[in-house]
């Protein structure tokens, strides 16, 4: 992916905890159905409903990232779209050209680099994508309900590391480390090697090689 520097760095930044966020989600809704009331603002998973943000879309067809503030062809109401306008603000004033473009080839960012991002700068509580024939509305999501679900345990922050660094090309050092930090875990730091104690009680030790990638994890060999 051929993302600007700058988004990258935040990508980095804010991609576990969100991943994190995610996997809250999925422990609250598990194989629930759901039905999005644009109009309304609101997304239901059979009776669990949470107000909504679109940001965006991505197209099947086109490739392309599609801002909801930029979507001439959808007559969205504005209080849903009030997070889309804000990223914009935000991305301008961090010189992220993505967030200020109206519409990107996903080569170059797709809708999950933008929601994982976007959803720590509003302050959501996580994102959904709905996907339809011919693509997918990111949605972000606001209940306080999906906090109160498990923090990552040492497994489930693996998996979704693997996930995401076979996905984008990231420093996978500074990406554990910004999470840790965030979430004031404490992390000690030492030449290649980060270690802490999770919110799970498990001790995490992770080893690094000189470009940043992640290579052992508690003595076992780390692979993507």
């Amino acid at each position: 992916m051929a993302a600007s520097k700058m988004l990258l760095s935040y990508l980095e930044q804010y991609a576990l905890i969100t991943l994190e966020k995610q996997d809250k989600l999925e422990a609250l809704i598990a194989d629930s159905l759901h039905e999005l009331e644009l109009e309304a603002g609101k997304i239901r998973f059979d009776e669990y409903e949470i107000p909504v943000q679109v940001i965006g879309t991505e197209s099947d067809n086109t490739l392309t990232w599609l801002w909801a503030w930029a979507d001439e062809q959808e007559e969205l109401p504005a209080d849903v779209m009030q997070s889309a306008i804000q990223l914009r603000t935000w991305g301008a004033g961090k010189g992220i050209p993505e967030f200020t473009t109206p519409s990107v080839d996903i080569s170059t960012v797709d809708g999950q680099a933008i929601a994982l991002i976007a959803a720590d700068v509003c302050k959501a509580n996580c994102y959904y994508a709905d996907h339809y024939e011919g693509g997918a509305a990111y949605l972000l999501l606001f209940d306080r309900g999906i906090d109160q679900q498990p923090p990552f345990d040492r497994q489930r922050l693996l998996r979704r590391m693997t996930d995401l660094f076979s996905q984008y090309d990231l420093n996978h050092r500074n990406t554990l480390l910004s999470y840790l930090q965030k979430k004031e875990l404490f992390p000690i730091t030492e030449r290649n090697i980060i270690s802490c104690e999770l919110e799970s009680r498990e001790r995490l030790n992770a080893e690094f090689d000189d470009a940043g990638r992640l290579v052992m994890v508690n003595g076992a060999v780390f692979e993507i």
